[in-house]
């Protein structure tokens, strides 16, 4: 039975985070509110971005490939909202050079654009520390929960089996697939 209310909860933050990627023209800069990046590989599968399950995948029983992308959250400059960004594995070796030099992203300031300007070029990000004493950064959401729920995969379902490079190994057993 619905819960019905006249007023909205006081926390309408929850899980739901909007996805932001480079854009075609112009540049993204943001500052990173998380330590590190999370990424998984993924498929473009019925015009969406979906994770890979392997062994039992059905994009790649399909004969899709997959790629790797990133996620970072981030502060977003012109509209101050907290987003969550995705890079692809290229794109991602610029942050992962600042976590090396700086053993975390949090706080780190990023430009985003495309090479030439071209629609699909290749993705140039740009880092450098942010000045922390003019920012104030929010708490960082938890990225897996935040993936989790924009691809409709339960949070019960996610263990984690150890650390991999500094980076928390998760294992995704989805035993409740929706359906199309």
């Amino acid at each position: 039975m619905p819960n019905f209310t006249t007023a909205a909860p006081k926390d309408v933050t929850g899980r739901g985070l909007r996805l932001i990627r480079t854009p075609s023209t112009g540049a993204f800069v943001g500052i990173i509110t998380c330590t590190h990046m999370v990424g998984c590989p993924t498929h473009y599968w019925h015009q969406r971005t979906v994770p890979c399950e392997s062994p039992n995948c059905e994009p790649c029983n399909e004969g899709y490939p997959w790629r790797w992308h990133g996620y970072v959250t981030c502060v977003a400059d012109k509209s101050n909202e907290h987003v969550l960004f995705e890079v692809t594995a290229q794109a991602s070796e610029q942050f992962t050079e600042y976590h090396k030099r700086h053993s975390t992203l949090l706080g780190c300031q990023f430009r985003a654009e495309r090479a030439g300007g071209k629609s699909n070029g290749r993705v140039l990000i740009r880092t450098k520390p942010a000045d922390l004493a003019k920012v104030n950064l929010p708490k960082p959401p938890d990225i897996v929960k935040a993936l989790s729920h924009i691809w409709n995969i339960s949070t019960r379902d996610i263990t984690e089996q150890g650390i991999q490079k500094g980076t928390p190994r998760l294992n995704v057993q989805q035993t409740d697939k929706p359906t199309a």
